[in-house]
């Protein structure tokens, strides 16, 4: 039974081969055109809580290059939305908060806890990653974004 199903699968094998070797001389249509990516950026909002991400050894919305300001007097909440247990501590303070995957915490006014300054923030556990953050604290009610 076996000697008849070899000529069917050279048979395939054949077919297969055939039709890779008709690809490999394509060459992409003319009608393609490669066009970078478009980063759309809108700015923070002003009201609501402030989130703060932990996700893939990163803190999105505290980024080192483009820090945001955030008025003393806004709520402010830092969700671990990844599956590895992570860290936020604030530099040159005693906060240091775990979050284990799928848990938060959340502050009724950042102000309460930190008074306005530049704040530099890093996950105890994946640091070396580069799993840092900066954001400023302005006076409640300071106007600024």
């Amino acid at each position: 039974m076996a000697r008849r199903q070899i000529p069917i699968l050279l048979s395939v094998f054949a077919l297969a081969l055939t039709a890779c070797a008709a690809r490999s001389g394509a060459t992409p249509s003319s009608s393609y055109t490669f066009s970078p990516p478009v980063v759309i950026s809108s700015p923070n909002s002003t009201s609501g809580p402030f989130v703060v991400v932990e996700v893939d050894n990163h803190f999105h919305d505290i980024h080192p290059s483009d820090p945001p300001t955030i008025d003393a007097g806004r709520p402010f909440v830092v969700k671990n939305e990844g599956f590895n247990l992570h860290n936020f501590s604030v530099v040159g303070t005693h906060i240091s908060i775990d979050l284990r995957p799928g848990t938060q915490f959340a502050w009724v006014r950042i102000g309460a806890h930190l008074p306005p300054g530049t704040y530099e923030v890093v996950c105890i556990y994946h640091a070396y990653l580069g799993m840092l953050g900066r954001f400023t604290v302005s006076a409640a009610n300071s106007g600024s974004p």
